[in-house]
């Protein structure tokens, strides 16, 4: 699919067509972007294209309605983040991981579980001092999980909310 064409498939998506009749003021809010529209695009142009396209001038906030998304915790979400992440530097690697911070709030298992492919035990379970309220949440969330599989990255992440910068010896 050509560039031009996924960029209005990309606009139809974040500012619906419709046959409708809208007021003016309707015609010019933006409407929301769903995981599944994200995957779509994934699927139909790639990983690398769709954050180009979302992260672009058609609209340079669509990559923060990703991370948006991410930050909520869910699944459909979470889901995308392997796709995405390699795809990301600078300020989106940060965006990303500012949202999987806030996503260990609402389910630490799922993001553990993408602990150390895609999200950085660094910036996810980073230490704040003194700690805030969503560190202090983070943490508590993360203390809770039990499931066996995701102990060596709750260890990790334990760690680095404790401060400690250095990797364990392995």
């Amino acid at each position: 699919m050509s560039i031009r064409l996924a960029s209005l498939v990309l606009c139809a998506l974040l500012f619906g067509c419709s046959p409708r009749s809208e007021t003016p003021e309707e015609a010019y809010q933006p409407r929301s972007l769903t995981a599944d529209q994200v995957a779509n695009l994934i699927a139909a142009d790639g990983a690398a294209h769709t954050v180009a396209v979302l992260s672009g001038p058609a609209d340079p906030t669509g990559i923060d309605k990703v991370f948006a998304g991410v930050a909520t915790g869910a699944p459909e979400w979470l889901a995308l983040v392997p796709a995405i992440q390699p795809e990301t530097d600078g300020m989106y690697a940060e965006g990303l991981q500012d949202a999987l911070a806030t996503a260990l709030t609402h389910n630490a298992p799922g993001v553990l579980a993408l602990i150390p492919d895609h999200a950085s035990p660094l910036f996810v379970c980073a230490a704040t001092s003194p700690p805030d309220a969503r560190m202090i949440a983070a943490r508590a969330a993360v203390e809770a999980v039990t499931d066996p599989g995701l102990q060596a990255a709750k260890t990790e992440c334990i760690r680095h909310f404790e401060g400690d910068q250095v990797p364990a010896e392995g």
